[in-house]
């Protein structure tokens, strides 16, 4: 009985404090009422307790709503900002580098294929393996490809070496790779994490710098290393051009003084080669690796493409093989190789060549362009010589001596009182003046050999005096190697 009255004696405590409780929250809300009608007077303390707690339900209402507000206009602000980039994005892929679509000169990267247009020049990348082709337009503004368009072109390559690796840009599945138009050409991109970048620009211009109006004929390959490993690096770049115009035409190329190329070569030294042409009756490719900013390489060979697209760094090639082999027949192609660059990390180097083109059996005027000191030079000199000769007669002091005629076809010819003319004897020194480590190469002893059998071949237009220069070097050369 005694917990019984002590639980009914709690319960009746409990709820009268709960009635007390409820009557001085609506007394307090009754007055607050009253007041603000002017009914009633509310002490300072309570009419501060009540607008502390209604500022403090506005301060919180007022801040969800700025917050949401700010949320809101973020991620306004975030759509129409990414609407934009992609407007641009858009425009700028319509646009190419028109004028007043890209005053940078530089587009986002794609991983589509460019196609693209300059002067007398066309320019194919295929962005997703980073492979290109290049192509010149004849008269009828139709395309010649002057490099191999099969494969996806995946045979004109770049390669890149370090210190332990060789990637070959186009095929490694480590490389990631994209590309971009510029305002003068395209650009490739290669990227090997956490080893190098690289990008190989292709930039257009015309030739003939003094003549506004000339159309664009040349394009200067700019190949850009950077080191994004952590370790000081050696880097050394490789590029290797699947010809084809040389596959349509009797030789697959010739030197700059228009002797073909009949074997397979590999030259360590470019000084007594200014440059190489490709050509057919269709189209022409002169490829400069010597001249105005171009760097020369460690080594350039003209082989057959097979040779050149192993595995190992340099081609092994067979001394003055024919341009065929027992997998690949009739299939040239030019390899050149840079010497290695050091770099520290972010630090950047480059090489850079030339490639002019000409069609419809023009050819290609790069030289006044990469030797262009040379080329105005040469004309003053050919001027000044015309100067000095004009209006001036040369008559002969020994009257038995004839003129030149197109029927004797072998200059001056000397005729004794007999009538007989008298065994020609040399007039060119047998021993080569200033002969350098040059001059004994294979490749220099290989070049003498296809002038004089070039000059052979042309006998109507035979240069006996040259001929006879040429044999002359030819045997001081092999007299001082038997030495």
């Amino acid at each position: 009985m005694k917990k019984i009255a002590y639980y009914t004696a709690l319960g009746t405590m409990a709820a009268f404090l709960v009635c007390l409780a409820s009557c001085k929250s609506t007394k307090k809300a009754d007055k607050g009422a009253a007041a603000a009608k002017g009914n009633l007077e509310v002490s300072a303390s309570e009419l501060t307790d009540n607008k502390v707690e209604e500022n403090s339900e506005e301060a919180d209402s007022s801040s969800e709503n700025k917050d949401s507000s700010k949320k809101n206009d973020k991620q306004k602000t975030s759509k129409d900002a990414e609407k934009t980039e992609s407007e641009n994005q858009s425009e700028a892929e319509k646009n190419g580098n028109a004028t007043g679509g890209n005053f940078t000169g530089w587009i986002k990267p794609t991983r589509r294929s460019i196609s693209e247009k300059y002067g007398k020049i066309q320019i194919k990348i295929k962005s997703s393996i980073g492979a290109y082709s290049l192509a010149v337009l004849n008269e009828k503004e139709k395309a010649v490809s002057v490099l191999s368009t099969a494969n996806e072109f995946a045979s004109n390559a770049f390669y890149l070496k370090n210190s332990r690796k060789v990637y070959n840009l186009v095929t490694d599945t480590n490389v990631r790779s994209s590309a971009r138009r510029t305002t003068s050409g395209a650009a490739i991109m290669y990227n090997i994490p956490d080893v190098a970048e690289m990008t190989v620009d292709f930039s257009c211009f015309a030739s003939d710098k003094e003549n506004k109006d000339a159309d664009i004929d040349m394009v200067k390959v700019t190949a850009t290393v950077k080191n994004i490993g952590t370790r000081n690096d050696e880097f050394s770049i490789k590029a290797v051009l699947d010809t084809v115009l040389g596959e349509a035409s009797e030789y697959h190329f010739y030197t700059f003084e228009g002797v073909p190329v009949r074997n397979e070569v590999l030259y360590r030294t470019l000084q007594n080669q200014k440059w190489f042409v490709s050509k057919n009756s269709n189209a022409a490719m002169q490829l400069f690796f010597t001249g105005e900013e171009a760097t020369t390489p460690e080594l350039v060979a003209l082989a057959n493409y097979s040779t050149l697209e192993k595995n190992t760094w340099e081609p092994d090639m067979l001394s003055y093989r024919a341009f065929d082999t027992v997998l690949s027949y009739n299939n040239s192609g030019v390899c050149a190789i840079w010497k290695p660059i050091k770099l520290a990390p972010s630090e950047t180097g480059k090489i850079v060549f030339y490639l002019a083109f000409a069609a419809d059996g023009r050819t290609p005027a790069g030289e006044k362009f990469v030797y262009s000191k040379e080329y105005e030079q040469q004309k003053v000199e050919e001027k000044d010589t015309e100067e000095k000769n004009d209006g001036v007669e040369i008559i002969s002091a020994n009257p038995a001596i004839e003129t030149l005629t197109e029927k004797s076809g072998y200059g001056p010819q000397i005729i004794n009182e007999s009538g007989v003319v008298p065994p020609e004897t040399p007039t060119v020194d047998f021993y080569i003046r200033n002969m350098s480590k040059e001059h004994l190469t294979p490749e220099y002893i290989q070049s003498l050999l296809d002038r004089i059998a070039a000059l052979e071949e042309d006998s109507p237009s035979l240069n006996r005096q040259e001929l006879l220069q040429l044999n002359t070097e030819l045997d001081a050369i092999l007299t001082y190697l038997r030495q």
